[in-house]
């Protein structure tokens, strides 16, 4: 369902070199939110403002909960990380990218705003086709790396 980490990849045109990656199978995970939440905190703390991080875990909880509750199956979790922006991808087993749209929810709904607070909080967002099948929800975000880390 996951392409190898180069077919995932879009290319962006903008950089001179490959970003940072870090690759997670949610497939295999007990618990694959907190995984992916984890993953996030792990890579980002202490090199980005605390509130963008923040902003990132809530999008991802969404994108993965989303691929959860609403496809066949959980793939992979991948962030990109470069000097001024963070992509995310969650992979999973649905193949309608059509179906990955802000739908309007009522009031009294107790569900339906997760992707427009994914687009609120990104520079961008899109699902796009896995070349193994399936779909990656994508999200990007524009960040600031704090200098002095070494990684």
């Amino acid at each position: 369902m996951v392409p190898p980490l180069s077919a995932a990849l879009k290319a962006s045109g903008r950089l001179d070199h490959a970003p940072e990656q870090h690759r997670l199978d949610l497939g295999v995970s007990e618990w694959p939110t907190r995984a992916a939440r984890s993953q996030i905190r792990t890579v980002l703390e202490g090199r980005t403002d605390p509130a963008t991080v923040d902003d990132m875990v809530l999008v991802v909880d969404e994108l993965v909960a989303n691929a959860l509750r609403h496809t066949p199956g959980i793939g992979a979790f991948l962030l990109e990380v470069d000097q001024d922006r963070v992509t995310v991808r969650v992979f999973d087993a649905g193949a309608n990218c059509d179906a990955v749209a802000i739908k309007a929810a009522k009031k009294s709904d107790e569900n339906g705003r997760g992707l427009s607070i994914v687009a609120r909080l990104t520079e961008e967002w899109f699902a796009e086709p896995a070349t193994a099948g399936g779909k990656a929800v994508v999200a990007v975000f524009a960040i600031a790396l704090q200098e002095n880390r070494s990684r």
